[in-house]
């Protein structure tokens, strides 16, 4: 293992602490221990980003490798909440943030998507591998890979790799490239199992795992089988005290702001926001009354002017619509590796793998905006009925938001089978081939729970009394006959159970994923030619062809549009796309220098791939590299490159699908002054233009204030392939008379134009006001009232119109030492500074800075030291990032009394977990932690993750045993 780590590092930096050059520190006795896994040829490896093997010292590219051992020493049994951790990765969706809400732009199975996220570019620019190849997508219409996918305990190590990896691996890897390499060779039994809860008793969490692997034909043939179970339970927004009702804040535009008064600011923290307009309780207008649903009078709360919320009264708390933070999440996992050696110029080996994943999530509640009920509907209380027979109404209309029938959500099961054939082989000393075909598929079923059908909920709003029997029923009887149970929506709770059977329906819906990659590659130097003064110029070469499909067959009743109002926000459409993309690729490395003064090593390399895609036609990547070592302790490397990616399959072919959207419009007074210094001037011509009055154009004044708009969204032929320019520059120092010290610092640049956007609806509406002038891509994507200017229509999609430029520094640095008497000290260190991520919307467009934003901080560490003494090892981990900031630049730069100063910004993260080991003789080991020691919570705001999970303070305890053959 050692071995393998050491080539993986490639000279930046061995993040599993292991020395990168000279004998490493011994490790505790093997009785005491319980080993990762079986030691495999070193001469086998080949490093992340490149296809060239090449000696531990000689990447040019920066790579951050994690290995199995930190994984299990973080207590994470998900392996994206792990890898979080890394700068590079901070911004990666695990399930807090692809639980509750539903997306509102047409997309389906997305629920409990783990998606890696490197550099803030987009899960969409970062590649995915799996021993070097690609992995079939996990999310329909796109070539982002689920990670629950990837076995955790079968991984034996993880490498990050910054560069242009295009021109190595094809299109995706604009940001660079995530490469889990999965254990070989594994002879024995190994079994894990874990459990954990946190200290408030919920948000549980099982997970076991069982490995058995035999070597045979003297060691050449080898069959490693493995399975993986896991278990998370939900955990719900109300589940938490501090982010309920009650006690949980927001931050809205304030009304009487005044920029001139001192201590007077714009926005502000508001507690016990509301929606106005409606109620969980009814809301009926009856001339100038207003009733309650029960009968009483109505008490509106306290209307914001600026921003469109109320405070108070009977109007639906905000707090009701956040759903889950936690997926419910069941995950069963089988992988079969097996090879054998037939000879020295044959070598076959096979994975199969087969892996379903089922999650399940709720978020907001429906709503009737509104139902009109009879007036001999017998639930309408004597107050509403006398008002409205008096106003000379034969009906009534009633709003209400339905928080006493289910709430909406979704459960989506995926199920992912992958096989891969490779042989390889030895040609002569100096050539070996390498053969392989992958075949990956992955059908999801989204099942939509607890929607309304639209025909049955209205029989059963229609109640009247059975004068036979006095009883409340149905007034139709056929839909008496088919089960049918009146529904009561005058109060806040009188909903009957008895009732959800008849009219609540789960529609599913189907896609289907597939992958079929077929690659064949030389690789090796001119030796037997001729040399350099560093060795033998080195060289890979190849040809691969991939077909990628994606399928979306949504449920006929969806596509009927059965469903009551708002309950599906989305009319689906059938869909499928497909293309298919040859490709030729070459490397070379050229060692110029090796062991003479002033160039232990100096090397040059380059690297370009061609690309002919049935959908854009040609591409091209390319990639110059090179490393300078004066000395064995200290080396310089960099390298310069030109990366693509291809539009995926959604951002061509998505059909013309509806949707609707709920829109805070950027002109309105109080968001005016929120963007762009152009919004105001914007709006004003934009508003003017239509007819409308600019001056009371306000959420108030707007009858739809409050109603989703409906629009479209859809996909779009004539997008190009993005293009990418990266450089990276380093220095990686392991000085030798510190013996077991690493330190490796690069610096990262990447520039993308032509980039593919496809903003959610609200961004599109402020993107339009925010540009130099009103003839952009985004105000022909809004429509608007004549004679008002408010917001009726919306269409959504992709445009090549943004460009991004992020850079940045990271550290990466490791300490081992061995002592006689106080065991081994491991540490780990691993830094972020984040110099810049920028977003151009359209050519010619403000910029927009989100360094330190969400989830983009501009400073960040993690410090992991590990101390083993015998058979007892004590972990730590701090996970820091500075507070970020909550509003944009656009909104606070240039007025100081925008809010608060201690508003600011959100609290710096400051996670501390813990863990000890104890390995008996044997073979077994057991642990316990704790993770977020300090009971660390969210901030206040709408975000319910910043800067930390609410999950709380989080206790696990677990076991292993490796029973070696």
């Amino acid at each position: 293992m050692r071995h393998l780590l050491l080539a993986s590092t490639a000279a930046a930096l061995p993040a599993t602490g292991l020395a990168a050059q000279g004998t490493p520190p011994p490790a505790p006795p093997e009785s005491a221990r319980v080993p990762a896994t079986d030691a495999p040829d070193a001469s086998a490896i080949v490093v992340t980003g490149s296809r060239i093997r090449r000696p531990d010292y000689a990447s040019p590219n920066p790579i951050v490798s994690l290995g199995s051992a930190e994984l299990q020493r973080s207590g994470e049994t998900n392996v994206t909440t792990f890898l979080q951790r890394v700068p590079a990765l901070t911004n990666s969706l695990d399930s807090t943030r692809t639980a509750g809400r539903s997306q509102a732009d047409g997309s389906f199975g997305q629920v409990g998507l783990n998606l890696l996220d490197l550099r803030g570019l987009g899960p969409n620019r970062t590649l995915v591998l799996v021993n070097g190849r690609r992995h079939v997508a996990g999310q329909p219409d796109t070539a982002a890979v689920d990670i629950n996918a990837i076995p955790t305990d079968l991984v034996e190590r993880v490498d990050v790799l910054t560069g242009a990896a295009s021109a190595i691996y094809g299109a995706d890897g604009v940001s660079g490239v995530v490469n889990f390499i999965l254990r070989r060779d594994f002879s024995g039994i190994a079994a894990r199992g874990q459990a954990g809860i946190s200290q408030r008793g919920d948000a549980g969490n099982r997970f076991g795992s069982l490995i058995a692997g035999h070597n045979f034909a003297d060691k050449r043939g080898n069959i490693t089988l493995a399975y993986e179970y896991s278990a998370e339970d939900p955990l719900a927004n109300d589940d938490r005290s501090y982010l309920r009702l009650d006690r949980r804040q927001y931050f809205v535009n304030l009304d009487n702001y005044d920029p001139t008064v001192p201590g007077s600011y714009k926005v502000g923290p508001v507690g016990d926001l509301r929606y106005p307009y409606g109620s969980n309780q009814g809301y009926v207008v009856i001339g100038d009354q207003v009733y309650r649903g029960d009968g009483a009078i109505y008490t509106p709360g306290r209307f914001l002017q600026n921003d469109g919320y109320s405070v108070g009264g009977d109007d639906t708390p905000v707090a009701g619509y956040i759903g889950d933070i936690f997926p419910r999440t069941r995950r069963h996992a089988v992988n079969l590796l097996s090879h054998y050696d037939l000879s020295d110029a044959f070598k076959i080996s096979i994975e199969g793998k087969f892996v379903q994943t089922k999650v399940r999530t709720f978020e907001g509640f429906g709503g009737d905006y509104p139902a009109t009920i009879a007036l001999d509907n017998p639930f309408i209380p004597a107050t509403i009925l006398a008002a409205a027979r008096d106003a000379g109404l034969s009906s009534i209309d009633i709003s209400r938001n339905n928080f006493d029938i289910p709430r909406k959500g979704e459960a989506d099961r995926r199920r992912t089978w992958r096989g891969v054939l490779d042989v390889t082989g030895r040609i002569s000393d100096h050539a070996s081939y390498d053969v392989s075909a992958v075949y990956g598929r992955t059908d999801v079923r989204a099942t939509k729970l607890n929607d309304r059908l639209a025909d049955r909920f209205t029989f059963a709003l229609d109640a009247i009394r059975d004068p036979a029997t006095g009883q409340i029923v149905c007034r139709s009887a056929a839909a008496r006959a088919d089960g049918c149970v009146p529904v009561n929506l005058f109060g806040g709770a009188t909903v009957s159970p008895a009732s959800f059977d008849y009219y609540l329906s789960d529609p599913a819906s189907n896609a289907r994923i597939t992958q079929t990659v077929v690659t064949g590659s030389l690789t090796g130097d001119f030796g037997q030619f001729f040399s350099l003064p560093g060795g033998p110029l080195q060289f890979a070469a190849g040809a691969e062809y991939r077909r990628e499909t994606s399928r979306f067959r949504p449920a006929q009743s969806l596509v009927d549009n059965l469903f009551y109002q708002y309950d599906e926000y989305i009319i689906p459409t059938p869909s499928s796309g497909k293309f298919d993309v040859g490709e030729l690729f070459g490397e070379v490395n050229a060692p110029i220098l090796r062991n003479v003064r002033f160039a232990d090593t100096l090397s040059v390399g380059a690297a370009a791939r061609f690309s002919h895609y049935s959908t854009v036609g040609n591409t091209r990547a390319y990639q110059f590299n090179g490393i300078w070592a004066p000395v064995r302790d200290l080396s310089f490397r960099g390298s310069y490159g030109r990366s693509v990616r291809a539009p995926n399959i959604g951002e061509i072919f998505r059909p013309t699908t509806g949707t609707s959207n709920f829109f805070s419009d950027p002109c309105y007074l109080g968001n005016r002054d929120n963007g762009t210094q152009y919004r105001t001037a914007n709006c004003l011509a934009l508003i003017g233009g239509l007819g409308g009055n600019a001056a009371s154009f306000t959420a108030a004044n707007n009858p739809n204030a409050n109603i989703f708009i409906p629009g479209t969204v859809s996909g779009n032929p004539n997008l190009r392939a993005e293009v990418a320019r990266t450089w990276t520059a380093g220095v990686v120092l392991r000085p030798r008379f510190v013996r077991g010290l690493n330190v490796a610092l690069d610096w990262y640049d990447i520039r993308l134009r032509d980039a593919i956007s496809q903003p959610d609806a609200n961004v599109i509406a402020n993107l339009c006001v925010d540009q130099p002038n009103l003839d952009n891509v985004f105000c022909r994507a809004i429509s608007r009232e004549q004679g008002t200017g408010f917001i009726n229509g919306f269409t959504v999609q992709p445009q090549n119109v943004a460009a991004f430029r992020t850079a940045g520094l990271e550290l990466n640095a490791s300490y081992v030492v061995t002592t006689a008497r106080l065991g081994r000290f491991d540490l780990r260190l691993t830094g972020g500074y984040l110099h810049r991520l920028e977003q151009v919307a359209t050519p010619g467009a403000a910029v927009e800075n989100n360094v330190d934003t969400l989830f983009r901080p501009k400073w960040n560490a993690n410090f992991s030291p590990t101390w083993t003494y015998g058979a007892l090892t004590l972990s730590y981990n701090l996970r820091w990032q500075d507070g970020v900031r909550r509003f944009s630049r656009f909104d606070t730069d240039g007025n100081p009394s925008f809010v608060d100063p201690r508003y600011f910004r959100y609290k710096a993260l400051w996670q501390h977990d813990v863990q000890a080991e104890i390995a008996t003789p044997g073979g077994y080991a057991f642990y316990v932690g704790v993770n977020n020691l300090a009971d660390q919570k969210p901030d206040i705001g709408f975000e319910t993750n910043v800067p930390i999970s609410p999950v709380g303070r989080y206790v696990y305890a677990g076991a292993r045993i490796r029973l070696a053959r």
